[in-house]
């Protein structure tokens, strides 16, 4: 895992940077969630309006929506698939779950890309993916941190 100023970028993701998201590739399955720099940038999560299991989505449209202390607005997905599960349990038990873990306990959706073999094209990996989140970071003037118990 890379950290710059403070902003974690964990290896083995993918990240549509543009919008902030990461997600994991899992057998023909894609879990979603915000990164570190969109928690940061968002502040304290005030609420989250998922759409539902089952629901089909296209590329660009909203996974869910999130209220925070400075924002509201959509979740978007990178690519055409069917929501297969959303994380609502762990945001129903503790808001800020992705302030604090936005990597792991903090997912948003779990989504099942109608095309696996091309899911990933757009979305940047590796040495790719720590560079554009360095000049993101930069050009931000951001630096950041977690919620703490």
């Amino acid at each position: 895992m890379i950290v710059h100023r403070g902003c974690a970028i964990p290896d083995g993701l993918s990240y549509d940077v543009d919008r902030d998201l990461w997600v994991r590739f899992e057998d023909d399955l894609a879990r979603m969630g915000l990164t570190d720099v969109a928690q940061t940038r968002m502040g304290k999560m005030v609420s989250i309006r998922f759409k539902r299991v089952g629901r089909h989505i296209e590329a660009g449209k909203s996974i869910a929506t999130v209220e925070s202390a400075k924002w509201v607005g959509p979740i978007h997905s990178p690519f055409d698939g069917e929501i297969i599960a959303t994380n609502d349990e762990a945001y129903a038990a503790d808001i800020l779950v992705a302030n604090r873990d936005p990597y792991e306990a903090g997912w948003i959706s779990i989504v099942r890309p109608d095309d696996p073999a091309t899911a990933p094209d757009g979305l940047l990996t590796s040495d790719a993916a720590v560079e554009a989140y360095r000049a993101r970071i930069e050009m931000l003037d951001l630096s950041c941190y977690r919620c703490a118990d």
